[in-house]
């Protein structure tokens, strides 16, 4: 990074300045010194993006990953974590990593058996001692298409009112000693496979189906479509002898009651999400299924009272395209022993792709979508109003020490089906009123992401250390009547124009000023840090360009930088007509962006800045501030 530093380690010396550089008032003299540093406005000749350090910053515009991303954490046995997802139709591969930032290929994984589609892998380890020693099975779930699936009747290829074929997508298991594979298809008709107590006998012709794949389907559809036909009458007919149109399993273990899950949706639109009891992971129980969502519906019980023809709400935006809730998980918090149901809606090709959650007291029944006052979508384009970033959806979590992370795909060129990839980013949990006005925590994503963000890397020396901060005050200038300095370093992003807005005008607000204003941050004693973020306004109308004056006082001495610009490239989305003509015209403002400053280790006990409204504006936002200081 030294070739990039925009100043030199030079003493000014002893100058006649403001009393603070930041801010004016009376004068003295006041030694201070330059401090280099980099910014990330610096582009490598034919680069697109600026380079950055990885030690500090992360940013979700890197092209690596699949579709469908699913994380394992092995670290407690082998000090890894494991990538999967879906990769193409021939194959699955895997990739390994101790920090979460350098991933190391560990090839293919499991093969084509003759299977015309795969997708959407998860992995689950089962450990029978409980002992946390690698001497159990690692269970890689997946959704298949295969071919030889006609029927006596012949194959079906017309489409119902919903856009349904009979087109026969499920589920299968393979296993292996190893999260880095290679993983072999359970077999159910082989003891060897799967065990003396989950063997089943198949006969193909027991179902009008020739088939080779029967034996490796995790669910038998005969037994299986006789429990569901009790819960889902309207589309498992009595006596169905059709194969399980089910995809995107997600296996969960109750932390609670230590019950063993498969959590998975129906395929056919509108497609509901079902939870199924494993007495292990290679024996279903069918007739412990329960539906736990339904498309386009708050609850379950507002679909039944919809079928009897009550009136009820319904979640519009869920019904946009394909009517869908799919990949599915679930993730429990033990702090408010509330359970949260996360899926995906209007299908993966759609800009619209968001991931929604729905909480409860149990992971079986009693669901409710949350509304977005209550911040029903977690993560979205929101509603094409995010220009740099769509199709945010499939997801997992998982955490680094207590922070919470979801990891997910997107659109490799947003708004146009070239593609998926993989990109991160942190949960928060905030405290609102719910419908009821009772006190509900409800999960929250500073995302998606395109700028650069602090990095997340396992065991990295420097982390944002914001939360440390003992006061974050106003030395000058003049904060917009309501506003308040707190929103500064609460945690969450400013994210959404669109949708969401009650949650977000009550629970995630801007600190927005009206003149030219310094702020001041303290630390109860001096920290080491090595970088500085300030983050942009949301609204393109209360955008900032440049950061003036940052200084940080440090073991006697004042550090300076004169000023911070803004990467334009990164931040804003200009309007492509006017670029051909070489006039840059600004259409939309990234969410989550804004300026950074990378330095070497330095003390630091305060840290003053000052924002300056644009000409022509008449406020400016600012949504957050992160310190990158030292953690280990």
């Amino acid at each position: 990074m030294k070739q990039y530093l925009k100043a030199a380690a030079v003493a000014l010396g002893a100058v006649t300045v403001c009393a603070s550089l930041a801010g004016c008032g009376k004068t003295e003299k006041k030694t201070v010194y330059e401090i280099p540093y980099y910014d990330g406005t610096t582009y490598e000749e034919g680069a697109e993006k600026p380079v950055y350090s990885s030690e500090l910053w992360r940013r979700n515009d890197v092209n690596n990953g699949a579709g469908d991303p699913f994380i394992l954490d092995n670290t407690a046995i082998d000090g890894f974590y494991y990538r999967y997802g879906t990769g193409g139709a021939h194959q699955f591969s895997a990739y390994r990593s101790s920090d979460l930032d350098f991933w190391i290929p560990c090839g293919i994984i499991l093969e084509n058996i003759g299977w015309t589609a795969a997708w959407a892998p998860e992995v689950v380890y089962d450990d029978p001692t409980d002992d946390g020693v690698n001497n159990g099975t690692y269970y890689f779930f997946f959704s298949m298409c295969f071919p030889g699936y006609a029927t006596s009747d012949g194959y079906n290829k017309e489409k119902d009112e919903n856009g349904n074929t009979d087109n026969v997508h499920s589920l299968f298991v393979a296993t292996s000693s190893s999260p880095a594979g290679p993983f072999k298809m359970v077999d159910f008709t082989d003891a060897k496979s799967c065990g003396e107590e989950n063997v089943r006998t198949i006969d193909a012709g027991d179902y009008g189906y020739t088939c080779d794949y029967l034996k490796y389907m995790l669910f038998e559809p005969i037994e299986t479509n006789r429990a569901w036909h009790e819960i889902m009458p309207e589309r498992i007919p009595e006596n169905s002898d059709k194969l399980c149109n089910n995809i995107d399993a997600s296996p969960f273990v109750d932390p609670v009651t230590k019950k063993k899950y498969l959590i998975f949706n129906h395929e056919r639109q509108p497609s509901p999400i079902l939870i199924m009891e494993m007495e292990n992971w290679l024996k279903p129980l069918p007739e412990t299924t329960k539906v736990i969502a339904r498309c386009g519906y708050y609850t379950v019980e507002d679909y039944e009272k919809a079928q009897r023809g009550e009136a009820v709400e319904t979640s519009d935006f869920e019904m946009r395209t394909n009517k869908v809730n799919e990949g599915p998980c679930m993730y429990y918090n033990a702090e408010n022993k509330k359970y949260y149901l996360t899926y995906s809606v209007n299908g993966f090709m759609d800009p619209t792709y968001a991931v929604a959650q729905a909480v409860s007291d149990s992971p079986t029944e009693g669901f409710r979508k949350l509304t977005q006052a209550e911040n029903g979508l977690i993560l979205s384009a929101d509603d094409g109003g995010n220009k740099l970033a769509s199709g945010t959806g499939h997801h997992c979590f998982f955490h680094i020490g207590e922070k919470l992370y979801i990891y997910y795909h997107k659109h490799t060129v947003p708004y146009a089906d070239e593609g998926r990839y993989t990109a991160v980013d942190e949960v928060k949990f905030v405290t609102i009123k719910d419908q009821n006005g009772e006190d509900l925590d409800v999960m929250y994503v500073n995302g998606p992401t395109v700028t650069p963000q602090p990095a997340i890397v396992k065991g990295m020396e420097y982390a944002d250390i914001s939360d440390k901060l003992q006061s974050v005050s106003v030395i000058s200038g003049t904060l917009a009547e309501g506003s308040d300095t707190k929103w500064l370093n609460d945690g969450l992003l400013s994210y959404n124009m669109k949708l969401n807005q009650e949650f977000l005008n009550t629970y995630v607000r801007e600190t927005e000023i009206t003149s030219d204003t310094t702020f001041e941050l303290s630390f109860a004693d001096h920290e080491t840090i090595r970088g500085l973020m300030i983050y942009n306004s949301k609204n393109l109308e209360k955008v900032f360009y440049k950061i003036k004056n940052v200084e940080f006082e440090s073991e006697g001495k004042t550090y300076f930088i004169k000023e911070l610009n803004i990467d334009e490239q990164s931040n804003f989305k200009f309007n492509e007509f006017e670029l051909m003509y070489g006039n840059k015209v600004v259409e939309a403002v990234a969410y989550g962006g804004g300026v950074y400053a990378e330095f070497a280790a330095t003390k630091v006990k305060k840290i003053r800045f000052t924002v300056e409204v644009p000409e022509g504006q008449t406020e400016v936002g600012i949504s957050e501030v992160a310190v990158m200081g030292k953690v280990l």
